[in-house]
C-alpha cells in the first residue's frame, strides 16, 4: 500500500469515503464517518475522512454568490480552484473538508471572496454571452 502522502492513496481514500458516505447518509449530507483504517501486509494506514461542506448558492443574471460557514477548526484555512466548469472549495489542514459546485460559464479571473467570522462568501461573475451575428 502506498504512502499516505501519495496521490493514488488519497484517490483511493476519496473513493472509499464516497462509497461509505452513500451507504451511510448522515446529518445534512455529511457521512457519519470519523476515519478509516486499513491493515495491508501488516502495516496500518489511516487517512482523515473527506467531509462535504454545506453551501448555499444564489444566482442572478450576471453572477453567482456562494455562502458557507467554514468548520470551526479551520475558520480561515481554505483554497479555491476552478477546473473543468467546477468550483472546488477545500478547507482544513489536510483539505479534508470539501465542496464542489458545477458552475459552468463563470469568469475564473474574477472570483472574489470575503471571510468574516468564519462565514465565507464567494462571488463569481458570469462570462458575457456571445451573441451570434445575424445573417
Amino acid at each position: 500500500m502506498g504512502n499516505p502522502t501519495d496521490d493514488s492513496y488519497k484517490d483511493l481514500m476519496d473513493i472509499i469515503h464516497k462509497i461509505l458516505g452513500n451507504q451511510l447518509p448522515g446529518k445534512d449530507g455529511v457521512p457519519p464517518i470519523v476515519g478509516v483504517k486499513f491493515v495491508v501486509g501488516g502495516q496500518q494506514n489511516s487517512a482523515p475522512p473527506s467531509r462535504m461542506i454545506p453551501v448555499e448558492v444564489f444566482e442572478s443574471d450576471t453572477s453567482f454568490t456562494i455562502q458557507t460557514e467554514l468548520p470551526g477548526e479551520c475558520p480561515n484555512d481554505f483554497t479555491l480552484s476552478y477546473v473543468d466548469g467546477k468550483l472546488k472549495l477545500q478547507a482544513g489542514e489536510n483539505r479534508e473538508y470539501r465542496a464542489e459546485l458545477p458552475l459552468a460559464g463563470i469568469d475564473p479571473s474574477a472570483i472574489k471572496t470575503r471571510l468574516k467570522n468564519g462565514v465565507l462568501e464567494i462571488f463569481c461573475g458570469k462570462l458575457a454571452a456571445v451573441e451570434a451575428p445575424e445573417a
